[in-house]
């Protein structure tokens, strides 16, 4: 009975966090299908598809109702991919990482990483010339008011938001954070590494991960030059998500020690 009503939990959960971060994409991607339709339609056909195909096949495999969250990492590719990519790479990519890092968990809410990063990192692995595209400055200027939505709605964790800047600044040391870096930064650490689903869930481990991230992202990218490396942060956002699991049972058990030494 318990287990049931906490999965019930957080499938509501997962349906209300996915109308908000849908609402908070819709801005960049109208932007973005202003600026350049020729290619985001055929790209939109694709990974809308292989979203909602995947999710209505593991629904019916499972007895549950369709599994809309699926399309914000699919809203979350057609932002970031590169323009040479073809749409059915788009769409392999995307349904790789809805199976491996999600479906085969439950859903949303129940897996550990950003599907959305993880897509992106396979499109790389798979299709090595292929790599995360930073947007043009409009459509990621036209992100941001959602992600504000998202820090106040509590969706994307502000203590990860706030450790992955200052562990970018801390890395990048005399480099510093340039003009045309500091919104994609923020756009990738609000949507990416600030995934409601994929960052630790305690506070000490957020402030963690974000330290992480942002660390991994100054080391692995190149700090204060031209633009900012996508690639870096998205796999700066992985290998801080594989992490996430063990640092929050980490703080969780540093805390039911400390519990137990002040009742001891």
């Amino acid at each position: 009975m318990i287990d049931g009503h906490v999965t019930a939990l957080r499938k509501r959960a997962a349906r209300d966090a996915t109308a908000l971060r849908l609402i908070a994409l819709a801005p960049p991607a109208v932007i973005l299908f202003l600026r350049a339709p020729g290619t985001a339609w055929p790209y939109a056909l694709a990974v809308v598809t292989a979203a909602l195909a995947c999710a209505l096949v593991f629904a019916e495999l499972r007895g549950r109702g369709p599994i809309f969250e699926a399309l914000v990492p699919a809203l979350l590719m057609l932002l970031f991919a590169p323009p040479e990519a073809a749409p059915w790479q788009l769409a392999l990519a995307l349904s790789l990482a809805l199976v491996l890092g999600a479906l085969v968990f439950g859903g949303a809410g129940f897996g550990f990483l950003s599907i959305g990063a993880l897509a992106l990192a396979l499109l790389a692995f798979s299709f090595p010339p292929l790599v995360p595209m930073v947007p043009a400055s409009p459509v990621l200027w036209a992100a941001l008011p959602g992600g504000v939505l998202l820090l106040l709605a509590g969706l994307a964790p502000w203590r990860v938001v706030l450790a992955g800047a200052a562990g970018f600044a801390l890395a990048a040391g005399q480099e510093g954070l340039g003009f045309a870096q500091a919104a994609p930064l923020a756009v990738l650490l609000v949507y990416f590494a600030a995934d409601p689903f994929g960052a630790p869930v305690t506070g000490p481990g957020q402030w963690m991960s974000g330290l992480m991230v942002g660390g991994l992202i100054a080391l692995l990218g190149a700090p204060g030059g031209p633009g900012f490396d996508m690639s870096a942060g998205v796999f700066a956002v992985l290998l801080a998500g594989l992490f996430a699991p063990l640092i929050d049972a980490g703080v969780i058990a540093v805390a039911d020690w400390r519990e137990g030494v002040r009742h001891g």
